[in-house]
């Protein structure tokens, strides 16, 4: 940047704080068409089983892993945007390129093995940036308005999101039920590519708010002993740690039980993926206002406890049951109840347990563990569904298929990491 750099101000903020919503809105759609049930049939498509699903579904968890690497080019840069742009680029439109691949001249398992390079290095490059732009977009946010504001910002996110989602999944059926499945990817991927370039844009119109750094860059060694010296963070990382082991040895498989083993069509999915969004907008500002009041460590254990009745929910939404459209309606309200707080009170409450020095250490560090014992957690996941296969168990005479009882497991382990937020993190200063 040169000395003619000027200051934002409070006009420059407003702005930049309606374009993080269209850049929020053009992410988060991107995400839902390149992950869960549009992944999933993407892949079923080009022949993959369950297992491989769970293989690759998870795969933006392990990415996280790269941010241990972030600090060491982030915290000595006082303007960040560029990096922003550049991996926020190279991430969609890799992940536009995807529908390239089912028609190279390949064998399936070759097809396979390259999708899931590109979606790995695809995250990969977003990971890596990932703690820049919280700084960055927490710069544009004062204190006294962040939870109404960021309620509001993900319910405008969400509805756009889901509206994009509701119709491309409409148009995935009616090419699937024209036998031409992959035509409708077609349409889909490219929907993705023209969000990518809405992306871009939305980033370069930002001004951006210069960032405490330091001019040496950190060691590597400081990035995995500093985070240790912190108790506060520990705490923290803890939970996060707990949390994550809790989410991600199910995440995989919601979207391919539902296309697997409910035989669920894609407008039927985003029928109760709307259903999700409109609770998810509704409850967004509650729970903005209620952090505002209580703070973001009330409300991410208030969140965690309604997700963990959700996933108990699902245990209970099985093929056969007269109650299973009930079950699984329950289960989106209660989903899209819990993740409209839980988004923002996780992205919040990193800013409360970590110091501002060097912050961009200790969440590139939380981010970059906790991600990759998330992945061993889905990889254990995946390896529990292989084992078991096609075989149910058996419980008080009801079948029950492996996939639920990932769902039951994950429930009480989201209510296990409510239950340490309420005895370890209420009171920071202890």
């Amino acid at each position: 940047m040169s000395d003619a750099y000027r200051m934002p101000d409070e006009r420059d903020l407003e702005r930049n704080r309606l374009l993080c919503i269209i850049e929020g809105a053009t992410a988060r759609t991107i995400f839902n068409l390149t992950t869960s049930a549009f992944l999933v049939g993407l892949l079923k498509a080009m022949g993959a089983d369950d297992t491989v699903c769970g293989y690759i579904v998870p795969i933006p968890v392990l990415a996280a892993g790269i941010q241990f690497l972030s600090p060491i080019t982030l915290e000595s840069l006082k303007f960040r945007k560029g990096i922003i742009m550049a991996g926020s680029l190279i991430h969609r439109l890799l992940l536009s390129s995807l529908i390239v691949i089912p028609f190279l001249p390949l064998r399936p398992s070759a097809r396979l093995w390259l999708t899931a390079a590109v979606f790995l290095i695809s995250h990969l490059s977003v990971a890596f940036i990932t703690p820049a732009v919280s700084n960055m977009y927490v710069s544009f946010v004062p204190l006294h308005i962040r939870g109404k504001y960021f309620g509001t910002r993900e319910s405008y996110i969400l509805l756009s999101a889901t509206v994009f989602t509701l119709i491309l999944g409409k148009v995935l059926d009616l090419f699937e039920e024209a036998g031409n499945e992959l035509g409708g990817y077609m349409v889909v991927y490219a929907v993705v590519f023209v969000l990518t370039i809405v992306n871009f844009l939305s980033y370069a119109r930002m001004k951006e708010v210069p960032l405490q750094h330091h001019k040496d860059r950190m060691r590597i060694t400081e990035i995995f002993t500093l985070p240790f010296k912190n108790r506060l963070f520990v705490r923290y990382f803890i939970m996060l740690a707990i949390w994550n082991i809790a989410i991600q040895v199910a995440s995989a498989y919601f979207s391919v039980y539902l296309v697997s083993d409910l035989d669920m069509s894609y407008t039927v999915i985003t029928l109760l993926s709307l259903l999700n969004s409109v609770l998810y907008v509704i409850a967004a500002g509650i729970w903005g206002r209620l952090a505002d009041n209580k703070g973001w460590t009330v409300t991410t254990m208030a969140c965690f406890s309604v997700l963990a009745v959700c996933h108990a929910l699902w245990f209970f939404s099985f093929q056969g049951s007269p109650l299973l459209m009930v079950m699984l309606v329950l289960a989106h309200i209660t989903g899209g109840i819990a993740w409209s707080g839980i988004n923002i009170s996780l992205f919040n409450l990193q800013f409360d347990f970590t110091p501002d020095e060097k912050r961009t250490v200790y969440i590139g560090f939380s981010a970059a563990a906790s991600g990759i014992i998330g992945y061993v957690a889905a990889i254990i996941g995946s390896q529990l569904v292989k084992l078991f296969g096609e075989t149910d168990l058996t419980i008080g005479g009801t079948p029950i298929d492996i996939k639920q009882i990932l769902f039951i497991i994950s429930a009480v382990l989201i209510f296990v990491c409510a239950a340490y937020i309420y005895i370890f993190m209420r009171k920071k200063n202890d």
